[in-house]
């Protein structure tokens, strides 16, 4: 069976430590992307931030290796401008960075709720994010899955699987509390005709190679337990089995909602999980 991930990171520009906004710096929209230089290889400007993606990649080595090339490359265009990448999941804009009407302009595209769902073909909304602070821009670290559909894995499966195995272990990694406030929540996701898109972590994995190795590494650990929970387990084997089992499905949830670090570090030791 062939998996592959992608993904499609943002973060922010900075002059030095000050916030810029990307808006017309950088290029390339949600309907027509700007071409990187390398076959699907693409970059935008998503409201004040830089957004990016990665084509599937089926080899960590291939994973890593198109993260750090996009890096890099942004990075080299925006240099000559004095700006660098700022790998931050929220910060608050500085009113003068926020005056383009596109910097008030947020995805229009709804995400879903996995944990809320029963279906995975009629999957439940989540409610669209209210700023309790206007000036509030975030970043996401979305990741995409993709799988044949021969492979039995169900999406919201997959997506819970994340949330245990990304999820609440980002809790103890991701230091960021407000982006979580508004995006993030357990369970996050959009299905796609290829797989999944799991919306839950934020960029906070661009900071190292080491950060970016565990997410692909923990995002095939869900993969293949999936695929092992697929139409054919039975008995001790099945996905609810394993979830009520050890009462994962509030203590998931909760963790991550609450960015709750005690009950994160008792779900990383109880269940194996792994940081960095």
């Amino acid at each position: 069976m062939t998996i592959t991930i992608g993904a499609d990171p943002e973060f922010f520009l900075g002059r030095g430590t000050d916030l810029r906004s990307s808006i017309d710096l950088v290029g390339g929209s949600k309907a027509i992307p700007k071409p990187l230089g390398r076959d699907g290889f693409f970059v935008q400007e998503d409201n004040v931030a830089v957004e990016f993606n990665i084509p599937p990649a089926e080899t960590l080595e291939q994973f890593v290796e198109s993260i750090e090339w996009s890096l890099k490359t942004i990075s080299n265009q925006v240099k000559p401008m004095g700006l660098t990448p700022l790998y931050l999941a929220s910060a608050l804009f500085p009113p003068n960075e926020l005056r383009d009407a596109r910097a008030q302009m947020f995805g229009c595209d709804p995400d879903y709720n996995a944990w809320t769902s029963v279906d995975e073909d009629n999957p439940r909304i989540n409610p669209r994010p209210q700023a309790a602070h206007k000036r509030l821009r975030s970043c996401g670290g979305h990741v995409h899955v993709g799988y044949p559909q021969s492979s039995g894995i169900n999406r919201l499966r997959l997506i819970r699987l994340m949330d245990l195995y990304l999820g609440v272990p980002a809790v103890f990694m991701d230091s960021d509390v407000s982006r979580r406030e508004l995006y993030g929540k357990p369970g996050a996701f959009r299905p796609t005709d290829y797989g999944v898109e799991y919306r839950v972590l934020s960029n906070f994995w661009l900071k190292s190679v080491d950060y970016m190795k565990w997410v692909y590494e923990q995002t095939m650990r869900a993969v293949l337990l999936a695929q092992a929970f697929g139409p054919h387990a039975e008995g001790t084997n099945t996905f609810t089995d394993f979830m009520e089992t050890f009462d994962l499905c509030d203590d998931i949830q909760t963790c991550i909602n609450k960015g709750d670090t005690n009950l994160a570090h008792i779900l990383i030791t109880k269940h194996h999980l792994v940081t960095v």
